[in-house]
């Protein structure tokens, strides 16, 4: 019942919140495009964000904390990296199919156009997206053992996510220094592809290489972290 409400209530929040103000500001985005059509993807970026994150937390700092997962994984007959892989894919897909829940709200309070090939391109750098923001919690979590700096740095993670990497304020209205330190860190990438193939179709599979080794290079780091933890 409380993820149906979830479900439910934050795309309703959001478009209160966010859409109806913001496009009485900002109207149309930089690439000329009505800003309550810009923003939609962004909003689902955010809250696949919002999904993904408590699963992660339970399973590799709550329960960890409190001595209730590393016994059970230690005695899982699968290595190291096939458990990371495992609980970060089922955490994705989790917070993938609430992105996609959420989309189908949104066009039911704002018209959405969009292209099937739109919505293909979504999921696919929406799961990318994913994969960078899970490794990172992770290796957050494997790090840390008490609950403040875990929140703390949690806080500081979920500002980054809202307004660090695009989703509701484009990148070209932050100052130059700002726009290109914010356009190199791994979260924002996936996003701007997006953005890039929604504008002019353009697919940069450049870019699309490096996320997709950046994440099976950071599940081959957070297994020896978790090893490590194993061994203590």
């Amino acid at each position: 019942m409380i993820s149906l409400v979830f479900l439910l209530a934050v795309p309703i929040i959001l478009t209160v919140l966010i859409v109806f103000p913001l496009r009485n500001i900002f109207v149309n985005s930089l690439t000329d495009m009505p800003f309550e059509q810009w923003v939609i993807p962004g909003l689902i970026f955010i809250i696949s964000s919002f999904a993904l994150i408590p699963f992660l937390y339970r399973e590799f700092f709550s329960l960890r904390i409190h001595r209730k997962m590393l016994v059970h994984v230690s005695m899982a007959p699968y290595t190291k990296r096939k458990i990371i892989f495992a609980y970060l894919t089922v955490a994705a897909l989790e917070a993938l199919l609430i992105g996609l829940i959420s989309l189908a709200i949104f066009s039911v309070i704002i018209p959405i156009q969009i292209a099937t090939v739109e919505l293909f391109m979504l999921v696919i750098q929406l799961i990318l997206y994913l994969y960078i923001l899970g490794n990172l919690v992770i290796t957050i979590a494997l790090s840390i053992d008490t609950v403040t700096p875990f929140l703390m740095i949690s806080f500081y993670l979920m500002i980054l996510v809202i307004f660090g990497n695009g989703f509701l304020v484009e990148f070209g209205f932050f100052p130059v220094v700002v726009e290109s330190i914010l356009k190199l860190q791994p979260l924002s990438i996936p996003f701007q592809s997006l953005q890039l193939f929604i504008t002019v179709r353009i697919i940069e599979w450049l870019k699309f290489g490096i996320i997709f080794l950046v994440s099976g290079l950071w599940i081959i780091g957070n297994s020896f972290i978790l090893q490590k933890k194993l061994r203590q």
